[in-house]
């Protein structure tokens, strides 16, 4: 991973940042303004642009935890940086409305995830350096997003997003050649799947954002079946032929939290997300089953375990027909009440709170 914290000092600029009114929603292919969270971006180069964002005090999805952290939802920074990317691939590199994007991998890092929560701002800026770009002017056909993510003017981590860019024409095509001729089905017309396990087992309050079907642990790893919650307006907020990307990290965070309970009584209420890195070989197809497999952690990501306490590293895949379309790793951190009464964990301030507001 790179990082987009080398550079000019954007300081200025970051503070500079609106948080007054959302962008236009159909640059972020969001159809609910319920669930579109970016206010502002500005080009700062040919390569890097800044974004704003503020999170919502309350949200159906994002806020609905049992972590009693003071931090914001991982996965929704994740979505915040998604929609910066989103929108600077049409507005800064002239993708077409009609472009398919393909997510190909994403990795984060949220070593001051503690440290910008307890900021208690809902203001995000993030400072966005594209490059491996691929394809001619006018047809590009890949790049790499690496941003920086600040809450509140204290540097949270980074994300790195690798997207590929098809045609409409070509991404159909593509999608009923894997399927050996047939056209996969919209998710409008899928059934809405039986509650699966208990809310409270995988961290969540309301049973509408479980994601797991099923679930068994043993000694050394945990398996669990999907469960497609197609009825979920945050998670499926408009017609998908798949299972979006973030479905899937929110059921590996699933059964990150009910594994480490089982393996090591970390609660899921003092045990967040702080990072992953996942890459994507096929479509997670709404009309097969998909077994998500997690192993027992042996080590932890160095950069996290140097920062938060407690950070266990899980290997996980999710597979469909016996083949892996997907795997990575996803770090937790477990905070207990005497971590959170010490010292701060340390970020760097590049911006007053509430700069720009």
């Amino acid at each position: 991973m790179t990082t987009a914290l080398d550079g000019p000092d954007l300081s200025p600029a970051l503070a500079g940042l609106r948080y007054l009114r959302t962008v236009d929603r159909s640059l972020l292919h969001r159809s609910s303004l319920s669930e579109v969270f970016l206010t502002d971006a500005r080009r700062v180069g040919e390569r890097r642009y800044l974004a704003a964002a503020q999170l919502p005090p309350s949200h159906a999805y994002y806020t609905d935890h049992a972590l009693r952290v003071p931090a914001p939802d991982p996965l929704l920074l994740l979505e915040v940086v998604r929609q910066a990317e989103t929108y600077g691939g049409h507005a800064y590199f002239a993708v077409p409305a009609t472009t398919k994007f393909i997510l190909r991998s994403w990795t984060v890092r949220l070593p001051g995830l503690l440290a910008a929560g307890a900021t208690g701002s809902d203001a995000v800026a993030l400072d966005v350096r594209t490059g491996g770009r691929r394809g001619l002017p006018g047809r590009l056909r890949a790049l790499t997003y690496d941003t920086a993510v600040y809450l509140g003017g204290v540097a949270v981590g980074e994300v790195v997003i690798d997207v590929g860019y098809l045609s409409g024409e070509s991404y159909r095509q593509l999608r009923v050649d894997r399927r050996g001729g047939a056209a996969p089905p919209s998710s409008v017309d899928m059934a809405v799947p039986a509650p699966g396990v208990p809310a409270r087992l995988v961290g969540r309050g309301n049973q509408a954002n479980v994601v797991l079907a099923e679930a068994e642990v043993d000694a050394e790893h945990a398996v669990a079946a999907l469960r497609v919650p197609v009825d979920n307006r945050s998670m499926f907020d408009h017609a998908q032929d798949h299972v979006p990307g973030m479905v899937l990290m929110e059921a590996a965070r699933q059964l990150c939290l009910l594994a480490g309970e089982d393996y090591f009584a970390a609660s899921p209420a003092r045990t967040a997300v702080v990072g992953f890195d996942f890459s994507f070989s096929r479509y997670a197809e709404l009309d097969a089953s998909t077994a998500i497999t997690l192993f027992r952690p042996t080590n932890a990501e160095p950069v996290l375990a140097a920062a938060l306490p407690d950070v266990r590293t899980y290997p996980v895949q999710f597979a469909q027909h016996g083949e892996a379309i997907a795997v990575g790793t996803m770090s937790t951190a477990t905070f207990t009440t005497a971590a959170l009464a010490g010292p701060a964990i340390t970020a760097v301030p590049v911006v007053a709170p509430g700069a720009g507001r």
